[in-house]
């Protein structure tokens, strides 16, 4: 994996090419990650290849059926999880490395501690930045999920209805995604977890969202980011955004929860081991 000089992962590069153009690209600092994850997925999903809606590209979606799923009648909220490549599967993440989103949910709901949900993880695509941010075809990502995904997994699966039975989650442009889903929609998605969101520029639009708000919105938001590299970088979008919510009125351990995970980077490895923290915030026993 590419490092920056000082060490830290580095920001994504856009090149804008209008002529003929050598480019040389020279790698000082480079690391080998660890092992790699093994194992199977934990639980019964199901797998949709291909969706396809106007505005972006093709995509999979994987859902997640809690315990007692195929056994029972009773109705489960939902979440929807951005990256859903990486969510469950070892196999299909990001250098091996996924989210443990099903073992931890297993794990919270088998104990108690969780309200059983389903997990509805949606595959990025190769525009992943233009999907997860305030641009034309993050729109278009947004009525997919809202217009087709959504109805689909509604008319397929025992779904709680409300906006307070429906969240997205997401790290990094993820988080993004995650936050602009529940502003703009706030009547249907009514949670959201920001694992390491991506608020800064050119993304800080979102800041200036909840800034200009003639209105506090009935949502529910969950913050958290690292303090190593590229984490160290996004920390004063996050701030700016804490910042920004709190003079709107929302209260921290009601409305709003923020974690520091000290010493945590930007990867798949970090925000499974905190995984549980949103779950629980969102997802609280009842």
């Amino acid at each position: 994996e590419r490092l920056d000089d000082d060490g830290s992962l580095p920001m994504n590069l856009n090149l804008s090419v209008t002529a003929d153009t050598t480019v040389v690209c020279k790698i000082n600092r480079w690391r080998n990650e660890g092992i790699k994850s093994s194992g199977q997925i934990t639980g019964k999903v199901d797998y949709y290849s291909s969706m396809t809606f106007p505005g972006i590209l093709d995509r999979d979606v994987i859902v997640w059926l809690p315990p007692g799923y195929t056994t029972g009648e009773q109705k489960y909220p939902v979440l929807y999880m951005h990256d859903g490549q990486n969510v469950f599967d070892p196999a299909t993440s990001y250098l091996g490395f996924d989210w443990r989103a099903d073992e931890t949910a297993d794990s919270l709901i088998r104990t108690g501690k969780m309200e059983p949900i389903l997990i509805v993880g949606i595959y990025n695509s190769e525009q992943r930045t233009a999907d997860y941010s305030d641009t034309a075809t993050g729109r278009a990502y947004q009525k997919f999920i809202i217009e087709k995904l959504k109805p689909f997994i509604d008319k397929t699966y025992r779904t709680k209805d409300g906006p307070q039975n429906t969240a997205v989650m997401g790290s990094s442009m993820g988080g993004l995604a995650s936050f602009l889903l529940a502003w703009n929609h706030p009547s249907i998605f009514g949670k959201a977890g920001c694992l390491s969101p991506a608020f800064i520029a050119p993304f800080d639009s979102a800041i200036t969202m909840v800034q200009f708000a003639t209105e506090k919105k009935n949502i529910q938001l969950y913050l958290d980011n690292g303090t190593e590299g590229l984490e160290a970088k996004l920390q004063p979008g996050c701030d700016a955004m804490l910042h920004a919510l709190r003079q709107k009125g929302y209260a921290d351990g009601k409305d709003i929860r923020w974690y520091l995970d000290e010493g945590a980077e930007h990867n798949e490895p970090a925000w499974a081991r905190r995984l549980w923290r949103p779950f629980l915030f969102l997802f609280p026993a009842k």
